[in-house]
């Protein structure tokens, strides 16, 4: 059987942002390549913190990180740059340029790239999130499914093998919600990338490889989403909703209906297309 690697190890990582917080305590975990993890959690749960963690923005208390194997540390904070790209909740935030074109080509200035080269890499990152018709407008004018994805495209850019999407759904209608969520599975299944989700949206979660529940602070639980949404008396005592397929499953259930409980809303449709 064929050994998987390690993208991301946490082994027993504790931080707090003030010496009498621990917002992270004693958190171990390992994320393997070309997996798609998404962290739940509420607010104060430590999901955030860890995703800051993780990409150097804070420093631990105590612990190791482990990237590809390589401990990370001040000394080797390249390695950590070079394998690890965030998408944070509001684009915005990335936006430092005053044309699509000059984000995408940020983090590849930083990186002393050769000019001769940039073009071609920004039309191949743009093209990745279909956003190659955007290069010369605004960024900041764009809506918001689009300024998701320009700033998916500044990651992208750099190559990164590990992409971190910090609640990058929450601030996006419906419709942008449902694209980023499909370009996550475009991006683990058509270009080998472990892509790590801090989420509330537990519909999100059913397309994951693993889950993985946080509280405060506390790494609770972690498994595969069937696992993890089998054990409902356990999401109760968390507070943590289920996916409305599981919902409406036990709601026709109980009103008698012959289904099975799904994490997929289609496969739900289907059974009860069968029994008419």
């Amino acid at each position: 059987m064929e050994q998987k690697t390690k993208a991301v190890e946490f082994q027993n990582v504790t931080f707090g942002y003030t010496n009498k917080l621990t917002n992270l305590d004693d958190v171990s975990f390992d994320i393997y390549d070309n997996e798609y993890v998404c962290v739940v959690g509420h607010n104060g749960s430590g999901k955030s913190t860890l995703s800051k963690v993780l990409t150097g923005l804070l420093q631990p208390r105590s612990g190791t990180i482990k990237l590809f194997g390589q401990p990370i540390s001040k000394t080797n904070i390249k390695h950590l740059r070079d394998n690890i790209g965030i998408v944070f909740q509001n684009p915005d935030n990335q936006f430092i340029g005053l044309t699509v074109e000059d984000d995408i080509a940020f983090g590849l200035e930083n990186r002393k790239v050769d000019p001769a080269r940039m073009q071609n890499i920004i039309m191949s990152a743009a093209k990745m999130v279909n956003v190659e018709n955007l290069l010369e407008f605004e960024a900041t004018k764009l809506s918001g499914g689009q300024k998701q994805r320009v700033a998916i495209a500044s990651v992208l850019a750099i190559n990164p093998k590990i992409i971190i999407f910090d609640e990058s759904t929450s601030m996006l209608d419906p419709k942008a919600k449902r694209e980023l969520k499909s370009l996550m599975l475009v991006l683990k299944n058509q270009f080998a990338k472990t892509v790590i989700s801090i989420t509330h949206d537990m519909e999100e979660v059913t397309s994951a490889d693993r889950v993985i529940i946080m509280n405060g602070g506390k790494l609770l639980k972690t498994g595969n989403p069937k696992e993890v949404f089998e054990d409902r008396e356990f999401l109760q005592t968390i507070s943590l909703d289920v996916p409305f397929s599981l919902q409406l499953a036990k709601s026709l259930i109980g009103s008698g209906v012959n289904v099975q409980p799904s994490l997929k809303t289609n496969d739900l449709v289907e059974q009860i297309w069968k029994l008419k």
